[in-house]
């Protein structure tokens, strides 16, 4: 890319838009390099960090499609020990 970003699946940034032509044009602009399929109507999650670089301000994208690995795994119930001869 030619503003020196490097495209990462499920990520992305906004740069400020430096070209606004009146009041309505976007403050930000940019892309986002989708890692999952998306039909219309879906949501899609982003999450996004304010980054500081030498050309400026950006604003660092991410699909935010995380999800818990092993829901439900966690012990259900837990087995007590006796510690009481601990010397501590």
């Amino acid at each position: 890319m030619a503003n020196g970003h490097i495209a990462q699946m499920g990520k992305g940034v906004l740069f400020q838009n430096e070209k606004k032509t009146n009041e309505r044009s976007p403050d930000w602009k940019g892309t986002l390099l989708l890692s999952e399929e998306y039909k219309a109507g879906q949501t899609l999650k982003i999450a996004g960090w304010t980054k500081q670089t030498p050309k400026g301000s950006l604003i660092s994208l991410s699909e935010d499609n995380w999800k818990p690995q092993n829901p439900g795994v966690y012990p259900k119930e837990v087995n007590r020990v006796d510690d009481s001869d601990v010397p501590f």
